[in-house]
């Protein structure tokens, strides 16, 4: 496994690349997961995600994956981000608002009007400062998770 998650001194936000290409290998893809905390997932599954995804963004700091978002969607109509994560040595410093500001750009381009997202309770305020909101009079968000495909 390749290992990223030094701190890191100096950082300098003005240095980091906003790519939107879905061209980034599943490997560093998947450390970047895992530095967060998320399951380990299987490679090719990676891969497969990233080609069916509308979007991928990606953080890169010093050619060193750092931060991804990702969205689904039909592309017209809406569209949901998804999987959007930080490397820990780079969190609070601007990346998440980074990636989330220039995916809400590119998804702007296509026209799509609503755009939604999945994350998880305690990043809502995160979220909210970025345009998103909660309105649980009108819609309730709802999901099924079957463990065993």
């Amino acid at each position: 496994m390749i290992k990223f998650n030094l701190p890191c001194e100096n950082f300098e936000i003005e240095k980091v690349q906003v790519k939107h290409s879905n061209k980034v290998s599943p490997e560093y893809i998947q450390n970047l997961y895992l530095s967060v905390g998320w399951q380990f997932r299987d490679a090719q599954d990676i891969s497969d995600s990233i080609k069916k995804s509308l979007l991928l963004t990606t953080a890169w700091y010093n050619e060193m994956l750092i931060a991804i978002g990702r969205a689904t969607g039909d592309g017209i109509f809406n569209a949901t981000i998804w999987d959007v994560a930080v490397m820990p040595a780079y969190q609070n410093q601007g990346v998440g608002k980074l990636i989330i500001n220039s995916m809400l750009t590119k998804l702007d381009d296509y026209g799509i009007p609503l755009i939604t997202l999945y994350s998880e309770c305690a990043k809502k305020n995160f979220y909210s400062k970025l345009g998103f909101e909660c309105n649980f009079n009108k819609v309730i968000g709802m999901y099924r998770y079957k463990k065993n495909l």
